[in-house]
């Protein structure tokens, strides 16, 4: 079999593989959400509990209780049902917050807003005296139907049964609605009335309606707080997310279990699926604004609040609908990459960014070629300040000494929101790396490779459909490269087009779906000296990859295949050596030194099979992975800059199947 025909058949085994993995259905048991039919029926100043349910007027002290931060004491009310009853800031937002998650589906406690009981028998409460008066009449009490002696569990966020599911993925964008930043375990609850379905429930829902944030920014059902508040961070053609900020302070971090635990809180609502954010919003479009008041009127906030507070839910409301007609229309700016750079031209680069609580900076992690070391820096912006541009500058450093610069502007929409566009500069010299010359005299033989580049592209791109997506990009390049004592200057002129199809999840677990990217470019040479050497070249490039789910969201195969083929436009013209396909390193054929095998072209074969073993959020946890990897290179030799062979690299001319290298191996990441 040719190589391309093996090529095209791995590419088809590929998409077979990765074709999308359709959930199955859960059975009746356990429950986390009911459909209660047409919302606009519901009447929201009752809630779950419905006419003839309501509290009795009178009161019976029985025990105060010294859990949470909120003072708490149960009553018994003159029908003899029992009550758990809670004051301060978060009487008020609880109950408007249930009667939102309940209107939408979800399971919540039967309570009711009173402002003011009568407690027979009322002692001095170690708690909350100042919302008692004269009289043992109590102020502000958000009542709690007490369930009696019903066993119940804790459940986590990030492993539970409906992990992935639609309901499940509502809830995250509801925490997100409502501003919940306390999103803690132990706020949930799994129970089993009179011995039935198990059903889950968030069953604290006080601090809501404010603002998140750290310690010192976090507040509960502040209206100026919640209005002013971010509600969506970003979206793609796949996700949205949310905004949830519950990082504590930098100093908290001494206090590490605290600190991660407020930090995943921050993942819950990030990395929902658009179709079941979309979903969400559809069934919260169905409530009246009078729906929606009523929430607010019965948890005894005043008419004035109560509107205000609704115009904000009925806003964010409106941004979840507004997703429902493409992701290229949603209420946030798209941007297909949730990081500070993503481009698929020139050079396919992901540069992953870390946020620093502020829209004008992020820390950058990334940045620089195999052997160049880590690259850390920052990233300024100038956000959401210029209408229709945002204006990016970088620096990076890396751990041997490199250093970039970019400073360049993205335009997010142009004529419409499907086309967008990218202009830059960037700046790179390394000078660290080792260059190998010759595969065959052994690991031994190595030279200092160098090189200064600057350059200035730009590219054009256009969402062709929801996972497809298509551009044109121009670069022009001058670079001064040394190996060993050769020097090298060009300036070189590079044009192409690019094709990428991206269905990959990253939601839950490990990755799943399948990326293929394709690209076709042509180089030249611009006012050379007359003694350097006449660069002109083709090039294409295929990548095609695959993450299959075999068991569940902790086991995957990652499946590799890419193909370069560079080819001198005309005898005597050259391609610079520091421009050829290479294989090596922990990307490209694993077990081998960075740049080991150069040449014209390139195929390489990678499988990788992965497995969590330790699930520390929903898309993080540790992984154990073996890997088998084989390619080679073919065609071309290397030249100097004044246009002399290199002796030193040798490569295979033509493509054999006796010319392959693999490698295995495995690890943890």
């Amino acid at each position: 079999m040719n190589h391309s025909r093996f090529i095209s058949c791995t590419v088809l085994v590929l998409l077979r593989l990765a074709a999308p993995v359709v959930a199955q259905e859960r059975g009746e048991a356990p429950v986390i959400w009911l459909d209660r039919g047409d919302t606009a029926n519901l009447d929201l100043s009752l809630g779950g509990g419905g006419r003839g349910r309501e509290t009795g007027t009178e009161f019976t002290f029985i025990e105060e209780s010294s859990s949470g931060t909120s003072p708490k004491f149960t009553v018994e009310d003159d029908h003899g049902v029992t009550w758990k009853v809670k004051l301060g800031e978060e009487a008020k937002s609880e109950i408007a917050a249930a009667r939102l998650l309940w209107a939408v589906g979800y399971l919540v406690d039967e309570d009711y807003y009173r402002a003011r009981i009568h407690v027979l028998g009322l002692p001095v409460l170690a708690r909350g005296r100042e919302f008692v008066s004269e009289g043992d009449v109590v102020t502000g009490a958000r009542l709690e139907r007490d369930a009696g002696d019903i066993a119940s569990t804790h459940w986590s966020w990030h492993e539970n049964p409906f992990v992935g599911t639609r309901a499940f993925n509502g809830l995250r964008v509801m925490m997100a609605l409502i501003n919940n930043w306390d999103l803690k375990d132990i706020n949930n609850t799994a129970s089993a009335p009179d011995g039935g379905e198990q059903q889950f429930s968030v069953t604290d829902l006080g601090a809501t309606f404010g603002r998140s944030g750290d310690s010192f920014a976090r507040s509960k059902q502040v209206l100026e707080d919640y209005a002013e508040s971010k509600f969506i961070d970003s979206v793609t053609s796949t996700e949205v997310n949310f905004v949830l900020r519950s990082r504590p302070f930098f100093l908290s971090v001494f206090n590490f279990g605290n600190y991660r635990t407020r930090l995943d809180m921050e993942g819950i609502v990030r990395h929902v699926p658009l179709a079941d954010a979309r979903w969400i919003g559809a069934r919260l479009g169905r409530l009246s604004r009078a729906q929606i008041n009523d929430c607010f009127r019965a948890a005894g906030f005043s008419q004035e609040e109560s509107g205000a507070y609704t115009d904000a839910v009925m806003r964010r409301i409106a941004a979840l609908e507004a997703l429902r007609a493409t992701p290229l229309e949603a209420a946030a700016v798209v941007d297909r990459c949730l990081v500070s750079t993503c481009r698929d031209a020139p050079e396919r680069e992901t540069l992953n960014a870390i946020s620093l609580h502020n829209p004008h900076a992020r820390a950058i992690v990334g940045g620089f070629d195999q052997g160049g070391g880590v690259g850390v820096g920052v990233q300024f912006t100038s956000a959401g300040t210029i209408s229709g541009v945002e204006l990016r500058a970088t620096a990076l450093v890396s751990t041997r000494g490199n250093e970039r610069y970019d400073i360049g502007a993205f335009l997010p929409r142009l004529a419409g929101t499907a086309t967008h566009a990218d202009v830059w500069f960037s700046y790179l010299r390394r000078d660290t790396g080792l260059f190998v010359l010759d595969p065959e005299a052994g690991d031994d033989l190595s030279t200092d490779f160098s090189i200064i580049r600057r350059s200035y592209q730009g590219s054009l791109y256009r969402d062709l459909a929801t996972h497809l997506q298509g551009g044109i990009y121009t670069r022009v390049m001058t670079s001064q490269a040394s190996l060993g004592p050769a020097t090298t200057a060009s300036r070189i002129l590079s044009y192409g087009a690019f094709l990428h199809y991206d269905t990959r999840d990253n939601s839950l677990g490990l990755t799943r779906g399948v990326d293929l990217y394709a690209r076709a470019a042509s180089a030249d040479s611009l006012r050379q000296p007359a003694s350097a050497a006449d660069y002109g070249w083709t090039e294409r490039e295929l990548d095609a990859r695959g993450h299959v789910p075999l068991i569940g969201r902790t086991t995957a195969l990652l499946l590799r295949s890419l193909v370069q083929l560079k080819a001198p436009k005309d005898a005597g013209r050259q391609i610079p050596f520091y421009d050829l396909s290479w294989l090596g390193g922990r990307r490209a054929l694993r077990g081998y030194d960075s740049y080991r095998f150069r040449g014209n072209n390139l195929v390489l074969l990678s499988t990788e099979l992965q497995h969590t073993v330790r699930t520390l959020t929903g898309t993080r946890g540790v992984d154990v992975f073996g890997s088998a990897d084989a390619g080679q290179t073919w065609g071309g030799v290397g030249l100097a800059g004044d246009g002399r062979t290199i002796p030193a690299l040798p490569t295979n001319q033509t493509f054999s199947r006796d010319d392959w290298h693999s490698g295995v191996g495995g690890g943890v990441q």
